[in-house]
C-alpha cells in the first residue's frame, strides 16, 4: 500500500490500481471496482471522478442517475445496474440467485462512453 491518502475514502491508494479508470473502462466496472477497494463516497465521487477523467462533456450524468433513483457511488452498481445475468450462479442447496463474487475485467467501452460494459443490466431488468 502507498502512504498516499485518497481524498474522497480517507484511505491509502493502492498503487498497482490507482484511482484512474483504466483505459476502456466503463462507468460500472471503475465506480465497482472503486467501491471494493475504497468504499462509497457517500455520495457520487467516484462517478464525478470518472466523469472528469473519462467523460468532460457528460455533465447531466449525476442527475441522469439520480433520476434512475440511485443517491450514491455505491448504489449505481446495485440499484442501477447489476452484474449481467451471465454472471450469477444459483445456490445448490437453496435454489437462490447468488451475486457474483468478483467480476472479470471489463469489456470495454468507447471513449468518452458514460455506459456501462456488457458485464452490467439494468437492475430493473434482473427483477424477479
Amino acid at each position: 500500500m502507498s502512504n498516499v491518502i485518497h481524498i474522497f475514502t480517507g484511505r491509502a491508494i493502492d498503487p498497482a490500481t490507482g484511482v484512474l479508470p483504466l483505459p476502456g473502462e466503463c462507468l460500472g466496472c471503475f465506480v465497482h471496482r472503486m467501491v471494493e477497494e475504497g468504499g462509497c463516497s457517500d455520495g457520487f465521487g467516484w462517478v464525478e471522478h470518472y466523469r472528469l477523467v473519462r467523460a468532460r462533456r457528460a455533465v447531466t450524468l449525476t442527475q441522469r442517475l439520480t433520476n434512475q433513483g440511485c443517491g450514491c457511488d455505491c448504489e449505481v452498481v446495485s440499484e442501477v445496474w447489476e452484474p449481467s445475468p451471465e454472471l450469477w450462479s444459483v445456490d445448490q442447496h437453496s435454489g437462490a440467485l447468488v451475486a457474483p463474487d468478483g467480476l472479470p475485467p471489463c469489456t470495454k467501452v468507447r471513449p468518452g462512453s458514460t455506459q456501462p460494459c456488457t458485464l452490467w443490466v439494468p437492475a430493473a431488468r434482473l427483477a424477479l
